[in-house]
């Protein structure tokens, strides 16, 4: 019973091949695989394209900050190199979110930058432009902790401490409470990002591999005193218009930016060929992996199917009753185990086929002896029989012949008393003469009859003895039981046979009988002409008409004479012509072919037995009795072919009895009829 949650795919396992099974299997392995490599090679594609987005972040904001700081020592901006480096990097400006920051930029440095008020707008444009370029280049979402702070002080604390130097060269506000606010304010902002520069560098450091880097922040610690140095002269001059200096500021932050810039790109670098060493380890292992597998899968396939071909094979072999040696699995796995566990079934069949042969051979052998005992038995109460019948045949066939004689004179005598009858029309004074004649003859003929009716009760005699010898025949039949049931249908053929004889001699009798009547009534006739020759025409013309009923009498006597000797000849070949019920016969509707003169018919039988076989064969119309032929039968997976001759003919009906069985095509034959069920009676 197979489990209720398998049976979708066991239905599938029970419609393919092992082979394909395999095949299904490794492609099922192989989509995960392949979508797990293609989900990581995407997600790691994700990873290197935010880190080169980050890079190109990164490139931009270099000009950026040197203008920056540029404008706090009172250059004049330049923005070729920031406009080069937007148009190296055009895909973060594509979606235009930064086309309004830039438009600021480029408008505050068309104005006077080297002014406080110029200074400070062109800044907050600058620090407004480098948050967006952060934006939009995945910088302000950088994941590492050595590379954001680096990121951090480049992006964030550098504009913060740019700026608020600026406005804190150019205070807005007028001398007293407010110009002290605003003081404070800038000089803390300097101190928090004096603080958060240093320990931004101080955490890259702690946590990053990369030897180089603290050469390439060295610079930010000067950055931070120089806004600690402005934020103290803000913080000693509170109340009072101090006149801060920017420009070491600025000059300490276009230094540090270059220095910020390579170690941002060598960090993101680093992180790019680490995302790109993994994608292309996990890549090549997997490559390699899925090729062993599809390697080892391949094997295993091949492994299957050679296997399986030859299991498959050596069954079939088994099956259609080939036994000899084949290649079969030898291995350790459960392939070896079978092709061990059928080389053991196919030794074991070859050994009980052996056994089963020989046994048969044993079996044909007492069938063939237990049948030649049987047929030698037979054929010696057939010679028997046939002595029986001949010899009785004969005597009959005599006593018949000297009936035939009788006959003969009989006719004779009619035929000179119709002489005598047409004498007498013509001569009339010869009347009582030949009256005389008739007389005499009368009295022979009467005679005559009388032998002929002792023939006829010596003929009653022969048939009851023969009825008597067939009942005999018959009791001794019924006690040889089986192997007396051949003689049994031959005794009552002789029976019918001495019932045919006994009514041919009641004929007879009869017929004897009317002859006595008519010879009588000639005499009397006869006797009449001496008392009236008046009467002799009348006379003559009445025995006449008696002579002619007389010779219609001897005909039909002559007749049943003739068909009795007919009969009694036949019983001769009695035993020949009953030939095929030597042997039961069984009802068989299989093909059969005739062969004729090196012609085939084909036909259907409708019996068959050991000895003959009955068949109709519509394209055969030629064959007379006694006819040889050749019918090839197939039994028992084989054609055999058995000799004979035709025995009986009736149109298309044809009944054929076989000749010199071989003992090879008479065990086939027992076998096939041992299968067809009961005799036929």
């Amino acid at each position: 019973m197979y489990p209720r949650p398998l049976l979708p795919v066991l239905a599938i396992w029970d419609r393919t091949r092992m082979t394909v099974r395999l095949s299904i299997i490794m492609v099922v392995l192989l989509v995960p695989c392949m979508s797990a490599v293609y989900g990581f090679v995407h997600f790691s594609q994700g990873q290197i394209s935010f880190s080169e987005r980050e890079s190109d972040g990164n490139d931009v904001l270099l000009p950026a900050l040197e203008l920056f700081g540029g404008a706090l020592t009172g250059r004049r901006p330049n923005l070729a190199a920031l406009d080069a480096a937007m148009a190296d990097n055009p895909e973060l400006f594509a979606d235009g979110g930064l086309d309004e920051a830039h438009a600021a930029v480029t408008s505050a440095a068309a104005g006077d930058p080297t002014t406080g008020a110029g200074r400070i707008a062109f800044g907050e444009a600058l620090a407004a432009f480098i948050t967006g370029v952060a934006n939009e280049s995945n910088l302000i979402l950088d994941p590492d902790l050595d590379s954001f702070y680096v990121m951090d002080m480049e992006v964030v604390q550098l504009p913060r401490v740019l700026l608020a130097a600026a406005r804190a060269a150019a205070p807005v506000s007028p001398a007293g409470t407010a110009l002290i606010a605003e003081q404070a304010v800038y000089a803390s902002e300097l101190t928090t990002v004096a603080g958060n520069l240093r320990t931004g560098a101080e955490t890259s450091l702690a946590n990053t591999s990369d030897g180089t880097l603290t050469g390439r922040l060295a610079g930010v610690e000067r950055v931070a005193a120089a806004a600690e140095t402005i934020a103290s002269a803000l913080d000693a001059g509170l109340g009072t218009a101090v006149a801060v200096d920017p420009a070491p500021l600025g000059e300490a932050v276009t230094a540090v930016s270059g220095d910020l810039h390579t170690a941002l790109g060598g960090l993101i670098g680093t992180r790019i060929d680490g995302f790109e060493a993994e994608q292309d380890t996990i890549l090549a292992i997997t490559v390699v992996g899925v090729l062993l597998a599809v390697y080892a899968g391949v094997g295993l396939w091949w492994h299957t199917r050679f296997h399986v071909g030859h299991m498959v094979a050596g069954v079939q072999a088994i099956a259609a009753g080939d036994l000899a040696p084949r290649p079969l699995p030898t291995g350790r796995d459960e392939f070896g185990d079978i092709g061990r566990a059928l080389g053991t079934a196919r030794a074991k069949i070859a050994a009980q086929e052996e056994d089963l042969r020989a046994g048969q051979d044993a079996r044909e052998q007492q069938m063939s002896t237990s049948m030649a005992q049987q047929q030698r038995s037979e054929a010696l109460l057939r010679e028997r029989a046939k002595e029986a019948i001949a010899d009785t045949a004969s005597t009959i066939a005599m006593e018949l012949a000297e009936v035939v004689d009788q006959v003969e004179q009989v006719r004779a005598a009619t035929n000179r008393i119709d002489g005598q009858m047409a004498a007498a029309a013509q001569i009339t004074e010869s009347v009582v003469t030949k009256a005389a004649e008739a007389d005499r003859v009368t009295g022979a003929l009467t005679a005559s009859l009388r032998r002929v009716a002792e023939m006829a009760q010596v003929i009653a005699g022969v048939a009851d003895q023969t009825r008597m010898l067939a009942l005999n025949a018959t009791i001794e039949a019924a006690r040889a039981g089986e192997m007396g049931k051949g003689f049994a249908v031959v005794a009552g053929e002789v029976k019918d046979l001495a019932t045919a004889s006994a009514r041919s001699t009641e004929q007879i009798s009869s017929t004897i009988s009317s002859l006595e009547t008519d010879v009588a009534a000639m005499f009397a006739a006869i006797g009449g002409v001496t008392d009236g020759i008046g009467s002799v025409n009348t006379a003559t013309l009445e025995l006449r008409q008696i002579a002619a009923d007389q010779h219609d009498l001897v005909q039909s006597l002559d007749r049943g004479v003739a068909e009795t000797l007919d009969r009694i000849n036949n019983m001769v070949d009695l035993t020949d012509k009953l030939e095929r019920r030597e042997f039961p016969r069984y009802a068989d509707t299989g093909p059969v072919t005739l062969v004729v003169d090196g012609e085939r018919h084909a036909g259907r039988l409708l019996d068959v037995s050991l000895g003959g076989l009955h068949c109709t064969v519509p394209t055969l119309d030629r064959l007379g009795l006694g006819a040889d032929v050749t019918a090839e039968l197939r039994v028992s997976g084989t054609t055999v072919t058995l000799a004979g001759n035709v025995a009986q003919r009736t149109g298309d009906d044809l009944r054929l009895r076989f000749l010199d069985v071989s003992p090879e095509a008479r065990g086939a034959l027992a076998r096939h009829i041992a299968t067809l069920g009961n005799a036929l009676p």
